[in-house]
Order: structure tokens, then sequence, then C-alpha cells
């Protein structure tokens, strides 16, 4: 499983930025696309899809160690779609594992 690590490995080596400046700029990334989504806006960014925040209603639920029910608060979520350009991408055919530097396996 690829994390931020890999993330700020393969961005380093792409850009030939130093792996501080990279591991800043995921978080500004997360820290950013949480405020936008906080407010209600729609994230979009082209070749990956859209983020966006949606409203869960309150509801009642069956806890499975007692039996009880229980009362559910509303809550919001974070919800992504993918762009046509990734899921292209996830459903293609793998043609060889070149090296593709850190990160990459």
């Amino acid at each position: 499983m690829a994390g931020k690590t890999e993330l700020v490995e393969r961005i380093a080596f792409e850009t030939g930025m130093p792996k501080t400046h990279a591991a800043r700029a995921i978080e500004v990334v997360v820290d950013t696309l949480g405020e936008w989504l906080q407010s209600g806006d729609r994230v979009v960014i082209p070749g990956l899809g859209s983020f966006y925040a949606s409203e869960r209603p309150a509801r009642e639920a069956r806890s499975p160690r007692s039996g009880e029910i229980v009362h559910v608060a509303a809550s919001r979520t974070v919800r992504f779609r993918p762009g046509k350009e990734l899921k292209a991408l996830v459903n293609q055919k793998k043609t060889g594992t070149g090296d593709r530097g850190p990160g990459t396996e």
C-alpha cells in the first residue's frame, strides 16, 4: 500500500525538489482541501476527480453487541468521484514494470 512517504519520495524524484518541500506541499494540499470542503465548496482537480462534502442524516441503528437501538447523529462526510482520466488509467492493462522511481512497485 502506498502512503504519504511514498508520495513524497515520488514527487521529490520526479521534480528534483527536496523531500521536505514535497512533504510540505502535500500538507498544504490536504489542509486546503479540508478548508474548502468545510466551507461547502466542491473541489475539482482535472485528471484526478472531484471531492465534495455530503450530509448524512440522523438515523436509528442497532448495536451489534447488545442488540439495542441507538441514535446515530447527523454528520458530514467527504465523497470522491474519480475523473474519467483516472478511471481509464486504473482500467488499463499493465504493460511492464519499467523504472518509474521510488514509491512504485
